[in-house]
This record gives structure tokens, sequence and C-alpha cells, in this order.
């Protein structure tokens, strides 16, 4: 069994995974569908294996991951081969998401989120399956949580 899940923020009707999927413009983008196959696939059949993901987006001690395909980028957390969050995405216009003013702040916001979620499972806030990969417990965060 294989845990997907996505962000979404609060007064939000969508999940930054739906918005990804529902964006006319990178839907009209060369490399959208493979994304959203090899998205469908791991999630359906090969689980969140790290050769599936540019690993080089966060640093060495995050969980930050890409799906990439061309200029499209989904940013991702990949906390095992059978948990993956996902986070926002879109099309990379510069040389690094860091220069990038559409993707700028997914990876950093991916970071806080992911300090979060250690520091919640270290106190026992968060329960990860170890075998599906399932969350449970506190998984609201609030402007209030980030750092």
């Amino acid at each position: 069994m294989l845990a997907l899940y996505s962000l979404q923020f609060a007064g939000e009707r969508e999940t930054e995974l739906e918005k990804f999927l529902h964006s006319e413009l990178l839907r009209e983008e060369k490399g959208f569908n493979e994304i959203v196959q090899r998205l469908s696939d791991m999630a359906d059949s090969f689980g969140f294996r790290e050769q599936f993901f540019e690993m080089k987006e966060g640093l060495r001690t995050d969980s930050v991951v890409a799906l990439k395909n061309g200029r499209i980028r989904l940013y991702c957390l990949r906390w095992s081969s059978i948990l993956v969050i996902v986070g926002s995405g879109g099309i990379k216009t510069a040389q690094t998401y860091q220069k990038d003013i559409a993707l700028r702040n997914i990876v950093p916001e991916l970071q806080e989120l992911d300090k979060l979620i250690s520091r919640r499972q270290r106190s026992g806030e968060i329960e990860i399956d170890h075998d599906t990969g399932e969350m449970s417990g506190n998984l609201i965060f609030t402007s209030g949580d980030l750092s």
C-alpha cells in the first residue's frame, strides 16, 4: 500500500496537486502528461522510488524532491518509497528555482513543512505507519507553526 498526500492551504478549495492538475497553462506545456502519468504509475504500481525524482532540490537534510519533465516541475516531500507529500509546481523559466518568480517560494515552504512533520513525529503528535505510509494525528499546520 502507498500513501500519496497533497498540501491544502487554509481557505483554499483545492489541494496543491489539484491546482497543478487543473492548471490550463501547465496542461498546455510539453511534458505535463508525462509527469502526471509518472506520478500515477508510482502511486498505482511502482512506489515512490528514489530514481523517479530529482533529488537535489532542497538540502541534504530534507526530503524535498521534484518530478520534472522539460520545463515543468512538481515539488514533493519524499519520505519513503511508500510516502510522498505533493506540494506545488509550475513551469521553470530560470536556471534555478531560487531565481524563478513562480517557483522560488515552493521549496522553502516544503522544507519548513518537512521540519514541522519531523518535529511532530518525534513528539508523537503525528504517527506514520511504516508499512502503509499512512499518516495520522495532528496534520493541520497554520502560518503560526512556521518558524
